[in-house]
């Protein structure tokens, strides 16, 4: 059974670019909004620091240990009170092959050596009256080492509402966000540029939305973007030649140092123990890259995934459980009456 991922994933993928935050390097002065208005605004003042082409996000040029005041004017667009808390993070790829600028990963990548939130400071949260405007640094430290190629980043300048400020999530206390502004941050020694290079690290038996995924782990183990990144992957079982299920997206983009879990969805079917093989070419530019990998499913982890996935019926057939005890009382039946005959004695022919 073949089935096509690549219809589904396209899908996923025009109603992402709506709301994406980035594309091709271009690097996000945006604004989310919850109820879509307008709470505030945030302009961006650039250093001398700053590269001349670039004009929506900061992209600094700097020397090692140097210091950079970041600036941000930020206005009120109400009579209302706002408070805004600005942080710093570090760009990683989602699942989607969408670079996120405005959160951190679970696990940054291990080949990454900076990370941008840990060399900008964090500032207190920003009270802002009805209609005032105010001038916010933030100070930046530059490595103390020289790099090659760019780290890159983002702040995220969020409204932080009275009654949601503390949020009980479950694993502690955070501030509920409803308004964001994220501007980039790229950081760089100079302008050399470097090649991407990609990498498989892993393939293996997963849910995404509580759905059955292989996932396939693509790193980008450069200081650099892969831009216009297209994967195509399929999975047959070892030594057959059947493609079971594929996958095909394009226009992805890869954050510097980073990976993402490429999915490969079953489209509802389940999870099946053995060895399989996976085969992907993924095409940035003009640089391709092509791999090969056995990796085997076991029988607990296949029953495990198949019952959390929420498309796959797990409940008890009752027409079929019936029909079992049926069958089974008709042979009990049929076996007694088979012993009552066997013990039952033969008539003595009369003798004359």
């Amino acid at each position: 059974m073949t089935i096509h991922r690549n219809r589904k994933i396209s899908n996923w993928f025009v109603k992402l670019s709506i709301i994406m935050i980035s594309f091709i390097g271009l690097f996000p002065l945006s604004a989310q909004a919850e109820e879509g208005t307008l709470k505030f605004h945030v302009t961006p003042e650039f250093p001398k620091s700053q590269i001349e082409d670039s004009t929506s996000y900061f992209d600094l040029k700097m020397n090692v240990g140097e210091t950079e005041t970041l600036t941000l004017k930020l206005q009120n667009a109400g009579s209302e009170p706002v408070k805004v808390q600005i942080t710093p993070h570090t760009a990683y790829t989602n699942v989607n092959g969408v670079v996120e600028y405005g959160k951190d990963a679970e696990v940054p990548d291990s080949t990454l050596i900076y990370s941008v939130e840990e060399l900008i400071e964090t500032p207190d949260i920003i009270e802002l009256a009805g209609n005032e405007a105010k001038t916010v640094t933030l100070n930046l430290q530059m490595p103390d080492e020289e790099f090659e190629g760019l780290l890159a980043g983002g702040l995220r300048i969020a409204e932080v509402t009275e009654e949601s400020e503390v949020e009980d999530t479950g694993e502690g206390v955070a501030i509920k966000n409803e308004f964001v502004y994220i501007i980039g941050v790229v950081l760089r020694n100079d302008r050399t540029s470097v090649q991407p290079d990609l990498e498989l690290l892993d393939v293996f038996a997963d849910q995404l939305n509580a759905r059955n995924v292989i996932s396939a782990t693509i790193q980008n183990f450069t200081p650099t973007f892969v831009n216009r990144l297209a994967v195509e992957a399929t999975v047959q079982r070892e030594g057959e030649t059947e493609v079971l299920y594929e996958a095909h997206q394009e226009q992805m983009q890869m954050a510097p140092n980073s990976y993402f879990d490429f999915p490969i969805s079953l489209e509802g079917d389940r999870f099946r123990s053995g060895t399989y093989v996976l085969n992907m070419t993924a095409r940035s530019g003009e640089h391709e890259w092509t791999w090969s990998e056995t990796f085997t499913i076991d029988a607990d982890q296949a029953r495990r995934l198949n019952r959390e996935d929420v498309t796959i019926d797990t409940s008890m057939n009752w027409w079929m459980i019936g029909a079992l005890i049926l069958l089974i009382a008709v042979i009990i039946l049929v076996v007694i009456l088979l012993v009552k005959r066997k013990k039952k004695p033969k008539k003595r022919k009369k003798t004359k």
